[in-house]
C-alpha cells in the first residue's frame, strides 16, 4: 500500500488466479466469484481509489479498497478507509508502537466481482 509502512504482506494473487481458472473452466458460476455486498461495494464507491487493471469478469473499472483490523484501532476497527487515512491511522499508532492489519480488497461495482489482494502490518 502506497504511503504507508507495512511488514508481513500477504499475496493472495495466486487464490485469484485460481478462482479465475476455475470460472472460465467453468467449475465456479458467475454469482459464486461476483458477490459483493452491498456494503463492500459502498465502501469502494466512496473510500477506495481506482484499480490500475480493469475487472477480469465484465472489463469494467475496479476500486481498491482498504478495511483495517486490530484491537488497538477501537471503534475504527473493521472499517474501510481511504490511504490517507490508514497512513495518518498508521503513524498515529507507530508512534505508540502499535501495529495493524489492513486488507487491500478488489471490487468491480459493475459485476460484484470482489477479491482480497492483499493483507499486511501497518507499523
Amino acid at each position: 500500500m502506497p504511503g504507508v509502512r507495512t511488514k508481513h504482506p500477504v499475496s493472495h494473487a495466486w487464490e485469484r488466479a485460481a478462482h479465475l481458472r476455475d470460472f472460465r473452466d467453468g467449475r465456479l458460476q458467475r454469482d459464486e466469484i461476483c458477490d459483493a455486498d452491498f456494503l463492500l461495494r459502498a465502501a469502494a464507491t466512496h473510500h477506495g481509489v481506482d484499480s490500475p487493471r480493469p475487472c477480469p469478469i465484465c472489463a469494467s473499472p475496479m476500486r481498491v479498497t482498504y478495511w483495517i483490523f486490530g484491537d488497538v484501532l477501537g471503534r475504527r476497527a473493521g472499517s474501510a478507509r481511504p490511504p490517507a487515512e490508514v497512513a495518518e491511522i498508521g503513524a498515529e499508532l507507530a508512534a505508540r508502537g502499535e501495529e495493524f492489519t489492513v486488507h487491500a480488497v478488489e471490487v468491480c461495482p459493475t459485476c460484484h466481482w470482489n477479491h482480497l489482494l492483499e493483507t499486511a502490518t501497518v507499523y
